[in-house]
């Protein structure tokens, strides 16, 4: 286990070494690189969907639809019950343009496409992130509305619960590899 572990941050950045950045660029998008290089990828794929998905429930919450503690609804300071609804509300509005956008980034960057047709792919993929996102849906205004926990760590725990069950489904279900 550790020397194959140690074979592949061996690879890892051996692929970096030996390849100029045209090169590393052509070999990721048609992902011939070590494993460890596609997981980064990845793994960077999935920070820039967080931003972009965190990124908007954050404005909605303080601009949009309220949903931060202390915030003032109707004269009134907002409940927890009715934070988490807001909560959920812009998450759904999050999840919608997310999916688009980490989806053109799986393809561009991680995955092969080619398991299933075009559209069939895009709604695998949209499936797989859909239960996902109802999983941490439930989870994260669970957490709120029956613990009171701040609202930024509810959406943290949204974006984590999502991130390990759509990589293996991606992988393995939904694209070649």
């Amino acid at each position: 286990m550790i020397s194959s572990l140690g074979s592949a941050i061996r690879d890892f950045f051996d692929f970096f070494k030996q390849n100029n950045v045209p090169t590393i660029w052509a070999r990721i998008r048609k992902q011939d690189v070590p494993w460890l290089v596609q997981f980064s990828v990845y793994g960077f794929c999935g920070a820039m969907a967080t931003v972009v998905s965190v990124g908007q429930v954050v404005l909605l919450s303080l601009y949009v639809i309220p949903a931060y503690e202390n915030m003032i609804v109707d004269g009134a300071l907002i409940t927890d019950q009715l934070r988490a609804r807001h909560l959920l509300y812009n998450n759904t509005i999050a999840f919608v343009t997310t999916n688009v956008f980490v989806y053109y980034m799986n393809v561009l960057l991680v995955f092969k496409r080619g398991r299933h047709h075009p559209w069939m792919e895009f709604f695998y993929f949209t499936l797989v992130n859909f239960v996902c996102f109802a999983i941490s849906q439930i989870a994260g205004p669970w957490l709120v509305k029956h613990f009171g926990i701040p609202t930024n760590v509810a959406i943290l725990t949204n974006a984590v619960v999502a991130a390990f069950i759509n990589f293996v489904a991606r992988k393995f279900f939904v694209f070649k590899g």
